[in-house]
């Protein structure tokens, strides 16, 4: 589909995804990203619930069609996440 590349920013992460011009804010701990489009207007939003004995998240999607895509993106971020431990 395309290349998931992270910025180097103060605090907050921010990936790039070069296929379809999406961008992906999160927060300093990287357990809450909302997904914009190329033109800012938001994607979708993600949270992780907390207190659970495995990851849980919550993704919120705002068109349906782009929930696949969407959900493949914050799997490739939870697997970058793992792999620096």
């Amino acid at each position: 589909m395309g290349c998931i590349n992270k910025e180097l920013t103060f605090f907050k992460p921010k990936f790039n995804i070069d296929c379809n011009g999406w961008q992906v804010e999160g927060d300093f701990w990287e357990w809450d990203y909302t997904i914009r489009d190329s033109f800012g207007a938001a994607i979708a939003s993600v949270s992780k619930e907390l207190f659970h004995w495995t990851d849980t998240y919550v993704i919120d999607v705002a068109d349906p069609q782009d929930a696949l895509c969407a959900l493949m993106l914050v799997l490739a971020i939870d697997a970058e996440k793992c792999s620096r431990d």
